[in-house]
């Protein structure tokens, strides 16, 4: 479960390409999902610092209903890919997607070549 801890993590992260424009108070990363079948069942899910240069709450195993209570709230998540350089850069953001049968589950506001959800690293 991913909670605001009364003390903040200080876990430097580099972070790259995220100064494009104005971020939310409250901004999640997802750095890596867990595949049940061709869905999405989990995510690693932190809560990134608004000066971008940290991890209030590192990434931790989130359980899908989760991801989706954070959005509903009005929260915002993205995502985050690894680079050649051992930084993230920010990717396109997630919203909630409902299948044809009426399950929940997480799509991309926008779908681009290498930075699809199935494009993060697998854990």
């Amino acid at each position: 479960m991913v909670e605001k801890s009364m003390e903040p993590s200080r876990t430097s992260i580099p972070l790259a390409g995220l100064n494009a424009s104005p971020l939310p108070s409250v901004l999640y990363g997802i750095t890596a999902v867990r595949l049940e079948g061709t869905q999405v069942s989990e995510v690693m899910m932190g809560m990134v610092d608004p000066s971008l240069e940290h991890w209030d709450l590192r990434p931790a195993p989130t359980r899908l209903v989760e991801v989706v209570d954070r959005l509903v709230e009005g929260d915002t998540v993205v995502t985050l890919f690894p680079t050649e350089r051992g930084t993230l850069q920010m990717g396109p953001e997630v919203k909630v997607d409902v299948l044809p049968e009426g399950t929940e589950t997480l799509a991309l506001a926008e779908e681009r070549p290498g930075r699809r959800l199935m494009d993060l690293p697998r854990f």
